[in-house]
């Protein structure tokens, strides 16, 4: 049963990611088929050339938005096939059309939680594939197969009497839990959810290459509220290039902190670069014909994985850094930037001393291991605009092209001020202060909080 879920799970979500592309295509072709909705559009593009006044302007707009609506209601209708009223369709229609087909191969508990899962990702990037931003996923054998951990409101973990733990999965496969040497103490956070400490959410099962099963169980841990943090206190937290994180307060000038070391970093990632192209130069000759190719891979696999591995607990470490330093100053509140866009230009193009560093390092998932831990601890998270944070003097909030001399060093040009020029030299000129100091600290201090995802 288990080998047939996987055979034709990447199939149903092919079909229905694509009939969620279909379902946004309809209503665009009947926007096309509307005479009258040609005619608005035409006018409202030549309205200098015809001299449209702004009443008549606004009155196109607003028959327009109306033309939306409609050709949304009909879509609706479409999807509902054929009832006019009705709760919104589009999630219910590509579960129809999956279920179609896959039912007799697929439990509908995983067929479900599968259709929410890939209409709810698709609807938060909806916009960029519109935009041409982003391309329809592709899935390929072997994804996540996921599943409802709670049945009726019951969960679907339990304990035998001899202490061992196992999942009733749909189908009624069983699964026993295997901890291993438990490094992260899973099995305390599987034991805090069957007793009701955390909450859990719907979860999936992933076989790798090498037929290895694992659990991803999505936990709830409920936030602390910790009443010794101040909320008017601020870390700021800057994610740089020499530094991969700096901290520092918004309401004083010498409690910080430099978390991480560029070089320290790159020198591991360089030598396991230099080893995986050693190890696929000897492969292309190795691995001609096909004959054992997978077993010649796997020296190859497991490296890749002692990669991914290391980054992971690099970002651990430097998120527990973080979150130790907040506590330790008792701040209420983590900053940090909005990574949306983070090293490109106004091109929307990667600069060039960014691709090394963006290819090599991985700062969404290090503010994601920040916001779960300080959600852990009672501090809340927020994103600020990211715009001029390095350029901006964080004593005077002087703003000058060039202040940031490079990328440790930052020197005010505001003749007035003194804190953000550093140490007085013997020739005049200044030392200059902390580049990624005076970043966190204007992150700390600024007020422009912005959604995460949102351009």
């Amino acid at each position: 049963m288990w080998d047939t879920i996987n055979d034709n799970l990447y199939k149903a979500a092919n079909l229905i990611v694509s009939h969620c592309f279909f379902n946004d295509a309809y209503e665009d072709r009947l926007r096309i088929q509307s005479p009258r909705f040609k005619q608005i559009r035409d006018s409202l593009r030549n309205a200098k050339r015809n001299k449209l006044g702004e009443s008549e302007i606004k009155e196109l707009k607003s028959e327009r938005e109306q033309l939306f609506d409609e050709f949304k209601k009909q879509r609706y209708t479409f999807l509902r096939g054929g009832v006019a009223e009705g709760p919104n369709p589009e999630q219910n229609s590509t579960y129809r059309v999956a279920s179609d087909i896959f039912l007799d191969t697929i439990p509908s508990d995983i067929l479900t939680c599968l259709n929410k899962n890939i209409t709810t990702t698709y609807k938060s990037y909806r916009k960029e594939i519109e935009f041409g931003n982003r391309t329809i996923p592709n899935f390929k054998k072997g994804i996540p197969v996921p599943f409802p951990i709670k049945k009726d409101k019951k969960l679907r973990i339990s304990k035998r009497d001899d202490g061992s733990i196992f999942i009733k999965f749909p189908g009624r496969l069983e699964w026993d839990l295997d901890f291993g040497r438990d490094r992260s103490n899973n099995r305390e956070i599987v034991e805090r959810v069957l007793n009701g400490m955390y909450d859990v959410g719907d979860s999936s099962i992933q076989e790798t290459r090498s037929g290895k099963r694992f659990l991803l169980l999505v936990v709830k841990i409920p936030k602390v509220k910790n009443v010794s943090l101040d909320s008017n206190r601020v870390v700021g937290i800057d994610l740089g290039i020499n530094t991969p994180l700096f901290a520092a307060l918004n309401d004083n000038d010498y409690e910080r902190v430099s978390i991480g070391s560029r070089d320290q970093f790159l020198n591991v990632r360089n030598r396991m670069n230099a080893q995986k192209r050693e190890m696929q130069k000897n492969l292309r000759s190795s691995t001609t014909g096909g004959r054992g190719r997978r077993h010649k891979l796997q020296a190859l696999e497991r490296l890749e994985g002692k990669e991914r591995n290391w980054v992971h607990l690099q970002n651990h470490i430097f998120s527990k850094g973080a979150i130790e330093f907040a506590i330790k100053n008792n701040a209420g509140v983590i900053q940090m930037e909005r990574l949306t866009g983070f090293g490109r230009n106004a091109n929307d193009e990667v600069e060039n001393d960014r691709k090394f560093l963006l290819r090599n390092w991985s700062y969404f998932e290090l503010q994601q291991l920040i916001e779960y831990k300080a959600n852990a601890a009672g501090i809340e998270v927020r994103y600020i605009d990211p715009y001029h944070t390095s350029q901006t003097c964080s004593f005077c909030g002087h703003y000058e092209a060039g202040q940031r001399v490079d990328q440790a060093h930052f020197i005010c040009k505001n003749p007035e001020c003194e804190k953000g020029k550093g140490k007085k030299n013997d020739d005049g000129t200044y030392a200059g202060i902390n580049a990624d100091w005076n970043a966190a600290r204007n992150i700390a201090r600024s007020n422009k909080i912005v959604d995460r995802k949102k351009k």
